[in-house]
C-alpha cells in the first residue's frame, strides 16, 4: 500500500510539473493558469472599454414632457422686481 501512495504522488507531481520539466512550458499547469488569467483580464478589459465607449459622447436621454424650462420668473406677480433686477 505504501508503494501505491508513492506512485500516486509521483504521478500527480509529473502531471503538475512534467511538461515544464520536459521543456514544454505551454502545457504545464502554470502555463495553463497564466493563459486563463490573461484571457480573463483581456475579457474584462474589453467589457470595460465597451462600457466606457457607450458612455463617451452620448448624453443622457431627456424626456421633453417631464423637464420644463427654461424658467422665467414674473417678478411683478411675486412683488420682487427690485430684488431680482
Amino acid at each position: 500500500m505504501k508503494g501505491c501512495k508513492l506512485l500516486i504522488i509521483a504521478f500527480l507531481a509529473f502531471i503538475t510539473n512534467g511538461f515544464s520539466l520536459l521543456g514544454i512550458g505551454q502545457g504545464s499547469i502554470g502555463g495553463v493558469a497564466r493563459a486563463m488569467e490573461a484571457n480573463h483580464n483581456i475579457a474584462r478589459n474589453i467589457d470595460t472599454a465597451k462600457a466606457m465607449g457607450l458612455l463617451a459622447g452620448n448624453p443622457p436621454v431627456r424626456n421633453e414632457g417631464v423637464v420644463f424650462g427654461p424658467f422665467q420668473v414674473d417678478c411683478s406677480a411675486i412683488g420682487m422686481c427690485g430684488v431680482l433686477a
